[in-house]
Protein backbone atom coordinates (compact mmCIF):
# COMPACT_ATOMS: atom_id res chain seq x y z
CA UNK A 1 0.00 0.00 0.00
CA UNK A 2 1.28 3.15 -0.79
CA UNK A 3 2.04 6.20 1.63
CA UNK A 4 -0.58 8.91 2.45
CA UNK A 5 0.04 11.77 0.54
CA UNK A 6 1.58 14.80 2.69
CA UNK A 7 -1.73 17.39 2.73
CA UNK A 8 -3.22 14.47 4.41
CA UNK A 9 -3.16 13.32 8.22
CA UNK A 10 -0.91 10.73 8.52
CA UNK A 11 -3.09 8.75 11.16
CA UNK A 12 -5.62 8.45 8.53
CA UNK A 13 -3.66 5.63 7.36
CA UNK A 14 -4.91 3.48 9.76
CA UNK A 15 -8.35 3.74 9.05
CA UNK A 16 -7.34 2.40 5.36
CA UNK A 17 -5.74 -0.52 8.03
CA UNK A 18 -9.26 -0.83 9.57
CA UNK A 19 -11.14 -1.53 6.45
CA UNK A 20 -8.95 -3.62 5.24
CA UNK A 21 -9.41 -5.72 8.66
CA UNK A 22 -13.12 -5.22 7.82
CA UNK A 23 -12.40 -6.70 4.35
CA UNK A 24 -11.21 -9.62 5.62
CA UNK A 25 -13.05 -10.31 8.20
CA UNK A 26 -16.25 -9.84 5.60
CA UNK A 27 -14.16 -12.53 3.54
CA UNK A 28 -13.72 -14.73 5.98
CA UNK A 29 -17.38 -15.09 7.67
CA UNK A 30 -18.71 -15.15 3.97
CA UNK A 31 -16.57 -17.99 3.09
CA UNK A 32 -17.37 -19.97 6.47
CA UNK A 33 -20.89 -19.53 5.99
CA UNK A 34 -20.83 -20.86 2.06
CA UNK A 35 -18.44 -24.18 2.99
CA UNK A 36 -21.56 -26.31 3.57
CA UNK A 37 -23.64 -24.79 1.10
CA UNK A 38 -21.45 -25.22 -1.39
CA UNK A 39 -21.45 -29.23 -0.26
CA UNK A 40 -25.20 -29.47 -0.36
CA UNK A 41 -25.00 -28.20 -3.60
CA UNK A 42 -23.11 -30.48 -4.87
CA UNK A 43 -24.46 -33.40 -3.48
CA UNK A 44 -27.68 -31.89 -4.95
CA UNK A 45 -26.50 -32.34 -8.58
CA UNK A 46 -24.64 -30.52 -11.09
CA UNK A 47 -27.05 -28.04 -12.14
CA UNK A 48 -27.32 -26.75 -8.51
CA UNK A 49 -23.80 -27.11 -8.22
CA UNK A 50 -22.66 -24.98 -10.99
CA UNK A 51 -25.65 -22.17 -10.26
CA UNK A 52 -23.82 -21.85 -6.89
CA UNK A 53 -20.50 -21.90 -8.24
CA UNK A 54 -21.30 -19.19 -10.68
CA UNK A 55 -23.15 -17.01 -8.70
CA UNK A 56 -20.37 -17.54 -6.25
CA UNK A 57 -17.79 -16.64 -8.46
CA UNK A 58 -19.46 -13.53 -10.15
CA UNK A 59 -20.07 -12.12 -6.55
CA UNK A 60 -16.41 -12.76 -5.80
CA UNK A 61 -15.49 -10.91 -8.54
CA UNK A 62 -17.69 -7.90 -7.22
CA UNK A 63 -15.89 -7.96 -4.03
CA UNK A 64 -12.30 -7.89 -5.72
CA UNK A 65 -13.33 -5.11 -7.59
CA UNK A 66 -14.53 -3.35 -4.59
CA UNK A 67 -11.28 -3.92 -2.13
CA UNK A 68 -9.06 -2.90 -5.39
CA UNK A 69 -10.90 -0.12 -6.49
CA UNK A 70 -11.19 1.71 -2.67
CA UNK A 71 -7.89 1.32 -2.07
CA UNK A 72 -6.74 3.30 -5.67
CA UNK A 73 -9.48 5.82 -4.66
CA UNK A 74 -8.51 6.37 -1.00
CA UNK A 75 -4.78 6.58 -2.52
CA UNK A 76 -5.59 9.70 -4.95
CA UNK A 77 -8.46 11.11 -2.18
CA UNK A 78 -6.45 10.99 0.89
CA UNK A 79 -8.86 11.31 4.12
CA UNK A 80 -8.17 14.72 6.20
CA UNK A 81 -9.89 16.12 9.46
CA UNK A 82 -12.66 17.66 7.82
CA UNK A 83 -16.48 17.35 7.84
CA UNK A 84 -16.10 15.77 4.57
CA UNK A 85 -13.24 13.28 5.51
CA UNK A 86 -15.61 12.15 8.42
CA UNK A 87 -18.51 11.67 6.39
CA UNK A 88 -16.05 9.21 4.15
CA UNK A 89 -15.75 7.47 7.23
CA UNK A 90 -18.93 6.86 7.52
CA UNK A 91 -19.98 5.96 4.26
CA UNK A 92 -16.94 3.52 4.31
CA UNK A 93 -18.38 1.20 7.24
CA UNK A 94 -22.04 1.66 5.56
CA UNK A 95 -20.59 0.49 2.21
CA UNK A 96 -19.10 -2.45 4.20
CA UNK A 97 -22.03 -3.59 5.47
CA UNK A 98 -23.95 -2.91 2.21
CA UNK A 99 -21.55 -5.31 0.85
CA UNK A 100 -21.55 -7.96 3.32
CA UNK A 101 -25.36 -8.20 2.69
CA UNK A 102 -24.88 -8.60 -0.82
CA UNK A 103 -22.11 -11.28 -0.60
CA UNK A 104 -24.37 -12.87 2.45
CA UNK A 105 -27.58 -12.79 -0.51
CA UNK A 106 -25.21 -14.33 -2.67
CA UNK A 107 -23.31 -17.23 -0.92
CA UNK A 108 -26.55 -18.30 0.13
CA UNK A 109 -28.32 -21.79 -0.32
CA UNK A 110 -30.53 -20.02 -2.71
CA UNK A 111 -29.77 -16.37 -3.72
CA UNK A 112 -32.48 -14.23 -4.07
CA UNK A 113 -31.52 -12.18 -7.40
CA UNK A 114 -34.36 -9.42 -6.53
CA UNK A 115 -32.51 -9.05 -3.09
CA UNK A 116 -29.38 -8.93 -4.83
CA UNK A 117 -30.48 -6.30 -7.37
CA UNK A 118 -31.43 -4.31 -4.77
CA UNK A 119 -28.63 -4.49 -2.42
CA UNK A 120 -26.02 -3.58 -5.45
CA UNK A 121 -27.89 -0.62 -6.11
CA UNK A 122 -27.74 0.39 -2.85
CA UNK A 123 -23.87 0.25 -3.41
CA UNK A 124 -23.82 1.89 -6.20
CA UNK A 125 -25.70 5.13 -5.09
CA UNK A 126 -23.59 5.12 -2.00
CA UNK A 127 -20.16 4.85 -4.02
CA UNK A 128 -21.60 8.18 -6.33
CA UNK A 129 -22.19 9.32 -3.02
CA UNK A 130 -18.73 9.05 -2.01
CA UNK A 131 -17.36 10.07 -4.65
CA UNK A 132 -19.02 13.66 -4.70
CA UNK A 133 -17.73 14.02 -1.05
CA UNK A 134 -14.14 12.89 -2.23
CA UNK A 135 -13.87 15.20 -4.74
CA UNK A 136 -15.55 18.22 -2.42
CA UNK A 137 -12.90 17.44 0.09
CA UNK A 138 -10.61 17.91 -2.62
CA UNK A 139 -11.03 20.58 -3.78
CA UNK A 140 -11.78 19.51 -7.20
CA UNK A 141 -15.42 20.11 -9.51
CA UNK A 142 -17.43 17.29 -9.44
CA UNK A 143 -17.15 15.55 -13.20
CA UNK A 144 -20.67 13.84 -13.94
CA UNK A 145 -18.42 11.25 -16.11
CA UNK A 146 -16.28 10.46 -13.18
CA UNK A 147 -19.19 10.39 -10.38
CA UNK A 148 -22.78 9.68 -11.74
CA UNK A 149 -22.57 8.48 -15.27
CA UNK A 150 -20.80 5.38 -14.65
CA UNK A 151 -23.13 4.19 -12.32
CA UNK A 152 -26.39 4.95 -13.22
CA UNK A 153 -24.79 2.92 -16.65
CA UNK A 154 -24.11 0.26 -14.00
CA UNK A 155 -27.46 -0.09 -12.68
CA UNK A 156 -29.44 0.20 -15.43
CA UNK A 157 -27.55 -2.48 -17.11
CA UNK A 158 -28.24 -4.38 -13.98
CA UNK A 159 -32.02 -3.90 -14.09
CA UNK A 160 -32.69 -4.53 -17.43
CA UNK A 161 -30.61 -8.04 -17.87
CA UNK A 162 -32.67 -9.09 -15.05
CA UNK A 163 -35.88 -8.27 -15.80
CA UNK A 164 -35.53 -9.17 -19.46
CA UNK A 165 -34.27 -12.46 -18.42
CA UNK A 166 -36.71 -12.94 -16.02
CA UNK A 167 -39.54 -11.94 -18.00
CA UNK A 168 -38.25 -13.74 -20.89
CA UNK A 169 -38.43 -17.13 -19.43
CA UNK A 170 -41.69 -16.20 -18.55
CA UNK A 171 -42.54 -15.71 -21.73
CA UNK A 172 -41.66 -18.90 -22.39
CA UNK A 173 -43.55 -20.42 -19.80
CA UNK A 174 -40.84 -21.74 -17.93
CA UNK A 175 -41.34 -22.27 -14.21
CA UNK A 176 -41.08 -20.22 -11.63
CA UNK A 177 -37.91 -21.32 -10.11
CA UNK A 178 -36.42 -21.30 -13.66
CA UNK A 179 -37.56 -17.51 -14.60
CA UNK A 180 -35.37 -16.63 -11.40
CA UNK A 181 -32.56 -18.96 -12.13
CA UNK A 182 -33.09 -17.04 -15.57
CA UNK A 183 -32.70 -13.81 -13.61
CA UNK A 184 -29.66 -14.78 -11.39
CA UNK A 185 -27.54 -16.01 -14.04
CA UNK A 186 -27.79 -12.89 -16.06
CA UNK A 187 -27.82 -10.07 -13.09
CA UNK A 188 -24.84 -12.45 -11.91
CA UNK A 189 -22.87 -12.55 -15.13
CA UNK A 190 -23.61 -8.55 -15.32
CA UNK A 191 -21.79 -8.14 -12.42
CA UNK A 192 -18.93 -9.70 -12.92
CA UNK A 193 -18.46 -8.15 -16.47
CA UNK A 194 -19.10 -4.77 -15.35
CA UNK A 195 -16.63 -5.11 -12.08
CA UNK A 196 -13.99 -6.62 -14.55
CA UNK A 197 -14.37 -3.66 -16.63
CA UNK A 198 -14.81 -1.32 -14.28
CA UNK A 199 -11.82 -2.21 -11.97
CA UNK A 200 -9.08 -1.99 -15.16
CA UNK A 201 -11.21 1.38 -16.38
CA UNK A 202 -10.20 2.77 -12.19
CA UNK A 203 -6.93 1.62 -12.05
CA UNK A 204 -5.63 2.62 -15.48
CA UNK A 205 -6.95 6.00 -15.35
CA UNK A 206 -5.41 6.80 -11.53
CA UNK A 207 -2.00 4.88 -12.97
CA UNK A 208 -2.22 7.18 -15.93
CA UNK A 209 -2.68 10.52 -13.38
Amino acid sequence: MSKPKENASPHFSRWIWFLDVLFAGIAAIILQQYEPIVRCAWASGPGTFSLSVFVAMCMGSFFVYDVAVYHALANKFPYRMTLFGFARFYLDLVMAFVLFMLLMDAFNKDPDWFNILITITSWHALAFIWHVLAQREARKKSSLKITIIPHVYFVSIYWSVAWVSYFSAQLCGFSDATQSDAALVALSAAIAAISFWRWRQVIQKLVGM
